[in-house]
């Protein structure tokens, strides 16, 4: 047996405990390299200090950047005299008249309908079947000649209505029914015509900000769902795509909240979600209708919490967004005038005698609101400009 003797015993040890401590080190350094990469969710190296690469920043930089301009307009068909539709009645009936935007479209559309000499009524309600269906038939039984379903009502919850409608020789309307990217020009064979919109792109540009502001780590989101309307599962689907693709270890923990139930539910759904779970930065509404609720239940919190997603282009809230009253880090949306127009270029084409259009070429384009360009909204027409006004006239005969 060899003899070691005790201070060459203390020298191996010695040893020893640095081989270890210097395993551990590199182990430390690959774990955190591994854990970059793999939350960059694609090629190329992760940014310094984010979980995307450099060229993933720069693409959602571009996307940004480009959404927050003045869309251009394009005439979408050709042009006939509306003038023909003159003495026609419209009903406009809008998703829920708590939403802002959608109500505005309504009276739009009847205001509009008017510059050419027809008359027209918004009926009122608070949403779903049950509030669509009394202006339906009140639009039969008083001969109304079009009905413009506002926001993308879905038709199939009112089959038995819309086909009596039709039956009544009632043009039916459904304005912002279908995604103009996704549903390329298709028409439900319930209505006589549709206005398809870039639901799907809108959302993407409001995630790819949500994403590019809170780009430091990983962090969770509380998304609000409103499935009952064709544009929310839409629009669900958009926000996953980009957090998968571009932040895979970023968390979407979700609620569907019918339109109906927002003022009662979506305040206690958020504040739920913001105790439960300490890691979420967002709170994802799809529609800005939810932005009052959801606002107050983030500032009750007293968290470090911003809203995203946000659809809807509601003024008010955009320039109190500015104001830094509502913790909103965007809203895309619309603006009321120009789908309002784009819609009354469908329903007057058919009331005057002409074929309607592809409902994607009579859709209207979004526009995205941060607080570098809020204060366009208070712009002519919502920071949307003139164009699409002068336009649409120029093509009715009217302008």
């Amino acid at each position: 047996m060899i003899k070691i003797s005790s201070k060459r015993r203390r020298a191996i040890a010695v040893l020893a405990i640095s081989a270890i401590l210097a395993l551990a080190v590199a182990a430390c350094g690959s774990s955190s390299s591994g854990g970059s990469s793999g939350a960059s969710g694609s090629g190329g190296g992760s940014s310094s200090g984010s979980f995307m690469s450099s060229a993933q920043i720069s693409q959602l930089q571009a996307v940004v950047n480009q959404a927050e301009q003045v869309p251009p307009f394009t005439n979408p068909g050709p042009p006939f005299d509306a003038k023909k539709a003159a003495g026609k009645k419209v009903m406009a009936i809008p998703t829920a008249s708590q939403l802002p935007v959608c109500e505005q479209i309504a009276h739009d559309v009847v205001s509009i309908g008017q510059m050419v000499g027809m008359t027209g009524k918004v009926f009122d309600n608070s949403g779903g079947p049950s509030g669509w269906i009394p202006g339906i038939q009140q639009a039969i039984s008083q001969h109304y000649n079009a009905i413009v379903l506002l926001c993308g009502i879905d038709p199939n919850l009112i089959k038995p209505q819309l086909q009596a409608a039709k039956s009544a020789g009632i043009a039916v309307v459904d304005s912002g029914l279908f995604d103009s990217t996704v549903n390329h020009g298709s028409v439900s064979p319930l209505v006589t015509s549709q206005t398809n919109i870039p639901n799907y792109l809108s959302i993407k540009q409001a995630a790819d900000y949500m994403l590019l502001q809170n780009k430091a780590k990983p962090f969770d989101i509380f998304e609000i769902q409103s499935n009952d309307l064709p544009a929310g599962i839409v629009m669900d689907k958009a926000l996953r795509t980009e957090v998968n693709t571009y932040c895979p270890k970023c968390v979407i923990r979700s609620t569907d909240i019918p339109v109906p139930n927002w003022g009662q539910q979506v305040q206690p759904a958020v504040s739920s979600a913001l105790q439960a779970d300490p890691n979420a930065k967002v709170v994802f509404p799809i529609f800005d209708g939810e932005v009052p609720p959801a606002s107050a239940a983030v500032r009750a919190s007293g968290k470090d919490v911003t809203l995203f997603g946000d659809y809807g282009g509601t003024p008010a809230y955009i320039n109190q967004m500015g104001a830094g009253t509502l913790p909103m880090g965007e809203d895309v949306g619309p603006t009321h005038l120009w789908r309002a127009y784009a819609t009354m270029d469908e329903v007057l084409r058919i009331l005057s005698g002409n074929q309607p259009l592809s409902p994607d070429k009579d859709g209207d384009p979004s526009r995205l609101f941060t607080k570098q360009n809020f204060k366009d909204v208070n712009g002519p027409n919502g920071g949307f400009g003139t164009a699409f006004v002068t336009g649409y006239q120029k093509l009715w005969g009217v302008g």
